[in-house]
């Protein structure tokens, strides 16, 4: 099977990654995408190279990696500007490598007219989306969605789009790089505080207050589209007090150097989740070894075990007596954590998740 994934990275975090290490702008773009793949921020492209490891050829496309794209161009003789890159690039890539298989995300300037261009070059185009995606979206040549909810997936076949339920899951090649680590951070959160997050605002303003909680998170940007919106006011009052301690975000091995330093760490689902687990921080934090606290939610028995593997809360007061409790019986709380990891890793790594998507990616590129 050839297998190429056309991924964009958070622009927050190639701008941190690039600053941080200068020297990677320069160099060809195979080194330079390698580094950045080094890094690990998010799990699709940590599937992809295990998927190469099990005989596919794949490439894995950072289209909004600027220096790594202009870099594929000046090696290719490929013409670009700054205005267009992600897009005109990618395009040629995708018809030099001609995949079976097209695997990209919800990104959303990719949809519509130019997915179905690329499918000219591909058997198949598979998409993921962790977020319902708005109704009026041209689904037009994607052949199979990828989510971690059911309500989404539910969704998406009544649009008449096929949708398989995947998981996140975690990369095992991390815990190589992060070493031995003290865990000195007593209770830690890592992730989005926005608008759409009110229910965690709420949660980590708890902690904040009762607790030694740490944060780390991006702060709220002021846009004229954002400034339109009462729930960004609302959510940006309602988070005065967690701001106020918030240290700056982290990515890719930084945030897990953080959680593999933190004994306990919080999870609160986004409410697009409709109550359902099943985001990332889940085996982030499993698998970096901290002791995960999650909302207790109706699937998540199916994953993880509530109580031998994780701990569960239900709402503000339960949180607050659980972080208390736990920070206070440091050895029940490693043995959870011990426990956590062992399945994370046993049954949601990228090489599980890898067997799984070889046989839909397969079957949906028509491929052996």
């Amino acid at each position: 099977m050839r297998l190429q994934l056309l991924w964009v990275f958070y622009p927050a975090y190639l701008r941190k990654f690039y600053a941080a290490n200068p020297d990677i702008a320069a160099l060809p773009y195979a080194e330079q995408r390698d580094a950045l793949l080094d890094d690990y921020f998010g799990w699709p492209p940590a599937v992809a190279r295990r998927l190469a490891q099990r005989g596919h050829a794949v490439d894995i496309i950072i289209a909004n990696a600027a220096p790594l794209q202009q870099a594929f161009a000046r090696e290719n003789n490929v013409a670009w500007s700054m205005h267009d890159y992600a897009l005109a690039i990618p395009r040629v890539q995708v018809q030099r490598f001609q995949p079976d298989v097209l695997w990209t995300g919800s990104n959303f300037q990719y949809f519509g007219a130019y997915l179905r261009d690329l499918k000219r070059h591909c058997r198949a185009v598979i998409a993921w989306t962790a977020a319902p995606l708005p109704l009026t979206l041209d689904l037009g040549g994607i052949d199979c969605m990828l989510t971690s909810h059911a309500n989404f997936a539910a969704t998406f076949r009544s649009r008449g789009l096929r949708c398989e339920e995947i998981l996140p899951c975690f990369e095992p090649r991390i815990l190589d790089r992060l070493g031995a680590l003290s865990r000195d951070v007593s209770v830690s959160f890592l992730g989005g505080l926005t608008w759409a997050h009110r229910e965690r605002i709420a949660m980590v303003d708890a902690l904040v207050r009762h607790t030694s909680l740490a944060v780390w998170s991006a702060k709220p940007q002021i846009f004229s589209r954002s400034a339109a919106r009462p729930a960004f006011w609302r959510a940006l009052w309602q988070a005065r007090h967690v701001l106020a301690r918030t240290q700056p975000e982290l990515y890719g091995m930084d945030l897990y150097r953080m959680l593999a330093r933190s004994q306990l760490s919080l999870n609160v689902h986004a409410e697009v989740a409709g109550g359902l687990a099943g985001n990332m921080r889940l085996f982030e934090i499993t698998g970096a070894g901290a002791l995960l606290l999650t909302e207790q939610m109706p699937n998540l028995a199916g994953f993880l075990n509530p109580g031998t593997e994780l701990v569960t809360y239900q709402g503000r007061d339960d949180l607050i007596d659980k972080v208390r409790h736990y920070l206070a019986h440091p050895a029940e709380a490693a043995a959870i954590a011990a426990a956590g990891q062992r399945r994370t890793l046993s049954m949601h790594s990228t090489l599980q998740r890898a067997e799984v998507l070889e046989g839909l990616f397969c079957e949906v590129g028509r491929v052996t």
